[in-house]
């Protein structure tokens, strides 16, 4: 069995379309037959794809062919894409993490110039790796939601993970003995990295799973809603909590108003925008909801120390000299 294939994915953008290599390992499900190896009996239930960065947009079918019956991962180190489930788009800015249940979403894009990992994995695999580990229930509860999830993370961790799941692709590719195990450990690794931030925190704190899965929900709906400026008491009416309820979860696990959390994603934003992008500051105040940029100048300004227009001039300064900018606040510490 050849584990080592070269997938080409159709990529459509202004009406294009153009036919691109992306180094994958893919073997599609089959029954493993007695003579097979290990690796290549996991690798009937795991795929695992290289985005490179490309002059043009790709997209992946998420819902039919050699895709289907799988879940699906992403770690977008770098760039930016769109998630196409149930007529919505889900914006993803990168560096961030993806999980995608099986039949949640239909087309997954990923913009020109976008790089990272994919991973297709089934249910089953997941459920055998975490079977023997505390966390257990807990993992299959927060990777079994019926919806995508996407969580920002920091580049440090978006390449760790990304190492981390370069090494299952080495190990579809070039199968030892152990390469079962190895990539059994890294799945692991990878998906207890993601268990912490997101609930492990609130369990620790003695919430019960119930209340990390709302912790987990509320950052999902912060990423799809931040820039229309919900009010907290907008997102625990969909949430289906009281205001009190979440403002009393979120303090308790992560020392800070569910407020204060929804200002800090639209901070990060912006700083991600100033520093890689050439938008002016009132395109930018308008892409985050505020209807006048003076009042974003001061948002800006409060929690980070400086007006957009001098930010982005010292991170141009900063990398002018060759330094890497100080980050005046950190979105990672999320649960």
């Amino acid at each position: 069995m050849d584990a080592t294939a070269e997938k080409m994915h159709k990529t459509s953008r202004r009406g294009r379309s153009d036919l691109l290599l992306t180094r994958s390992a893919s073997v599609l499900p089959q029954a493993a037959s007695k003579s097979e190896r290990p690796a290549e009996v996991i690798a009937t239930r795991l795929r695992s794809v290289v985005v490179e960065s490309h002059f043009a947009a790709r997209e992946w079918r998420l819902d039919s062919g050699v895709s289907s019956g799988f879940d699906h991962c992403l770690v977008l180190q770098s760039g930016e894409g769109w998630l196409h489930a149930g007529g919505e788009r889900l914006h993803v800015l990168g560096p961030a993490f993806v999980w995608s249940p099986g039949n949640s979403a239909e087309r997954l894009v990923i913009e020109a110039g976008g790089s990272g990992h994919i991973v297709h994995i089934r249910r089953d695999l997941i459920e055998q790796t975490f079977r023997q580990i505390p966390e257990a229930g807990d993992l299959i509860n927060l990777l079994g939601a019926e919806q995508p999830l996407a969580l920002a993370i920091e580049p440090q961790s978006a390449a760790h993970l990304a190492h981390l799941l370069a090494l299952i692709l080495h190990e579809l590719n070039e199968p030892r003995p152990g390469s079962e195990t190895v990539i059994s450990a890294v799945l692991l690794i990878s998906f207890v990295q993601l268990w912490r931030h997101v609930g492990a925190r609130a369990l620790a704190f003695g919430e019960t799973v119930g209340a990390a899965a709302l912790l987990m929900r509320f950052r999902q709906l912060v990423e799809e809603r931040f820039r229309e400026q919900w009010t907290v008491a907008r997102y625990a009416e969909v949430l289906g909590v009281t205001p009190g309820r979440l403002h009393a979860i979120a303090t308790r696990t992560l020392g800070r108003t569910p407020r204060a959390l929804i200002q800090q994603r639209l901070i990060y934003e912006a700083a991600v925008r100033l520093e890689r992008s050439a938008i002016t500051i009132k395109q930018l105040s308008h892409m985050l909801g505020f209807k006048d940029a003076a009042y974003f100048n001061r948002f800006f300004a409060k929690h980070v120390g400086l007006p957009p227009a001098r930010y982005r001039r010292a991170i141009v300064h900063r990398n002018v000299a060759g330094r890497a900018p100080h980050s005046p606040f950190t979105f990672y510490d999320w649960p």
